[in-house]
């Protein structure tokens, strides 16, 4: 007998987020949930991922005794899509970055809205595909230390950064213990976690931005190159270099080159260029983590912004170095 977790219109249909259903295997649990909850309960699962014990599994999988089995429809609780078109994921992280840029070359104001807004929709997706595979995450936390970090840096620099990121965690702590569903550890953590990496990198594309908007842009351009190539790497039936490779040397070779184009001290500027290409790994292999669950080498992850995961805290790092150089 497993324990079966149901989310969105399943939930609705059954009655109950969770039941016990007996099955061997993947598949005779949907099929005995098919049978117990009738046609439109079996047309809502078409299309379902199914995690055992919180690790994806296809039809054909076993299924212990006592084991926890989610049933994730195709639209729950967030993410734009289960799995975007990665081609769509593509272009539409390449149109975020692109609004970040051009709020860059218009004001500090306008990055700031800008930031806001592709930050929350990045927690909402993120926060979604977490969901989806039975990890639940606290959003309130997550995107009020976005906000919180964007004003605090834009009105008193790296103070106001650092009062907000130890606001957000203690947020995400206390959010976890208020709200029933997120009191275990991984809900807690998970929350902390993403409001503190959310708040990261909120803050440091404003604190890189009050330095310098040359800065900002070699940040951008280390960005762009780094998800181009892995994306292209990902793509490529004879990839030459593994996907994170890719995202490495694209990011390291756009560096160099952006910060001799722009940088108003090249030295530094190279150092915080390693620095956001270590962030860019950091931050994909934690989207990972709370996409799917494990570590996985291409970039076919659940959710539409996956790309953008590195993103997030590649700006952190990179603003880190930036603030230690002086």
């Amino acid at each position: 007998m497993a324990t079966v977790r149901l989310f969105a219109r399943l939930r609705e249909i059954a009655g109950a987020d969770r039941v016990e259903i007996d099955g061997a295997t993947v598949e005779s649990i949907r099929d005995a949930a098919a049978v117990r909850f009738g046609e439109e309960f079996a047309a809502a699962m078409a299309g379902a991922q199914v995690w055992v014990d919180g690790v994806r599994a296809p039809a054909h999988s076993a299924v212990a005794e006592g084991a926890e089995v989610a049933i994730l429809p195709p639209v729950s609780g967030g993410a734009f899509v289960v799995r975007s078109p990665v081609t769509f994921e593509f272009g539409l992280v390449l149109a975020f970055t692109a609004g970040l840029t051009l709020a860059n070359f218009l004001s500090i104001q306008w990055l700031a809205v800008v930031t806001v807004l592709l930050m929350t929709l990045w927690a909402y997706d993120i926060v979604g595909t977490g969901e989806r595979r039975g990890l639940f995450v606290g959003s309130v936390p997550i995107h009020l230390g976005v906000v919180g970090g964007v004003l605090a840096t834009y009105r008193f620099g790296a103070a106001g950064m650092a009062a907000a990121m130890a606001g957000t965690v203690m947020l995400g702590l206390i959010w976890g213990v208020l709200r029933e569903h997120l009191r275990d550890v991984d809900s807690i953590a998970g929350t902390a976690l993403l409001g503190l990496s959310g708040c990261i990198g909120a803050s440091s594309l404003m604190l890189i931005r009050l330095r310098s908007r040359d800065e900002a842009l070699v940040f951008l351009v280390i960005a762009l190159a780094a998800i181009v190539v892995a994306w292209l790497s990902d793509r490529s039936e004879m990839p030459i270099v593994d996907p994170m490779i890719g995202m490495i040397l694209g990011g390291l070779l756009a560096g160099l080159a952006a910060s001799a184009l722009w940088a108003p001290t090249v030295s530094t500027s190279v150092m915080a260029s390693v620095a956001a290409v270590a962030g860019l790994v950091a931050g994909r292999t934690v989207g990972m983590l709370v996409r799917a669950g494990g570590y996985f080498g291409g970039s076919d992850l659940p959710g539409s912004l996956g790309y953008f995961d590195g993103v997030v805290l590649a700006a952190g790092s990179y603003g880190a170095v930036l603030l230690l150089m002086g």
